[in-house]
């Protein structure tokens, strides 16, 4: 588990704050806005055009791959 402060990556990236993780880990604001809404109300995922559903897909498929690395 990452500790706060601890380099993220041989890089020497850091996380000191929730916007910080998100930037380094190349999340959107836009993903980041629907995976809070997604937590709360999961059937919104549904009421989503195919269209975006496939690029959410598609940048929490990114964001997980680079985690194996």
């Amino acid at each position: 588990m990452q500790r706060p402060g601890v380099a993220m990556t041989d890089e020497g990236k850091t996380a000191k704050s929730k916007v910080d993780f998100i930037r380094l880990t190349g999340i959107t604001p836009e993903l980041a806005e629907f995976v809070a809404g997604f937590i709360d109300r999961p059937e919104t995922f549904f009421s989503m055009s195919f269209e975006m559903r496939c690029e959410m897909e598609n940048q929490m498929d990114a964001i997980l791959s680079s985690f194996e690395r």
